[in-house]
């Protein structure tokens, strides 16, 4: 089991470690990040990709470029390979993550869960505008157990984020009919005293009735600078161990990542491309 996470509002990028970066991703990779507007687009996606390649190295013991990194008609990116590994990746907010497992398939989300910033809406608006996608008991959950705003925004991400790993768990992307989820949440606030702690008691009924797949939901707070929070959830098979995330540098990424060939005479208008982006 492994499960690393980034900060990429902490990552500003230097040329040196952009070339360097893009040398160890495709050519075809990079040419779908050159066409973001914003360079924090193209930031975050790049960390993804990177984070796929380290992780690949770290579970299967091979070079990152030796692996062939494809996707499915639905965007999710996989491979093939003898031994059967399933990984998926999310960015949101401040963090791209990923978790990869020996054991099932995973499904991977991460949204934010306390910020500074002002919501544009209320959350009545906000969780009436989607209602169609929560359960009575969730829509519940969000509203009607405080009066704090945050802590309803956080209810909120939360229920949002379950829903996302499972969908990702099924591979369907969009699509799914997410008020066929009923999330039976155990432990309704985290321990702000415990940055490791992870929460694996929540359940999920379908159409009314407890799922009976041995999958588990594990939900981390990640605590960010200025106090606010961001939240990752897995949707996984129960034979996994049950363990907080790592977070690494772009350095420690770099450094368990090794170039491929392929890009090595294109490598500065990359470089040149990502300097003319719109900041964010």
């Amino acid at each position: 089991m492994h499960r690393y996470y980034i900060n990429c509002n902490n990552w500003k990028p230097a040329r040196d470690e952009w070339l360097y970066a893009t040398r160890c991703i495709t050519k075809t990779e990079l040419e779908r990040i050159d066409k973001f507007v914003f360079q924090r687009d193209a930031k975050f996606a790049l960390a993804g990709q990177l984070l796929i390649r380290y992780l690949l190295s770290k579970a299967l013991k091979r070079t990152s470029s030796s692996f062939e990194v494809k996707r499915t008609e639905r965007g999710r990116p996989f491979i093939e390979s003898t031994t059967k590994f399933d990984f998926n990746l999310s960015h949101h907010n401040q963090l791209v993550c990923i978790a990869g497992t020996f054991d099932g398939l995973i499904g991977c989300d991460t949204m934010e869960y306390q910020v500074n910033s002002k919501p544009r809406e209320s959350i009545e608006s906000l969780t009436n505008l989607l209602r169609r996608e929560f359960t009575k008991d969730e829509y519940n959950f969000i509203l009607n157990r405080t009066e704090d705003e945050k802590k309803r925004f956080a209810h909120f991400h939360r229920l949002w984020c379950l829903k996302e790993s499972y969908v990702k768990w099924l591979g369907y992307g969009i699509g799914f009919t997410l008020s066929r989820l009923n999330f039976c949440i155990k432990t309704e606030e985290f321990n702000r005293d415990d940055s490791k702690q992870v929460l694996s008691d929540t359940k999920l009924e379908i159409d009314n009735k407890l799922i009976d797949e041995k999958l588990r939901f594990d939900e981390q707070i990640i605590y960010l600078p200025d106090n606010e929070q961001q939240i990752i959830t897995l949707c996984l098979s129960d034979k996994n161990n049950c363990e907080p995330f790592i977070e690494l540098t772009i350095d420690e990424i770099l450094e368990g990542c090794t170039p491929l060939d392929e890009n090595k005479q294109d490598e500065e208008i990359w470089w040149i491309h990502f300097q003319g982006k719109q900041p964010k």
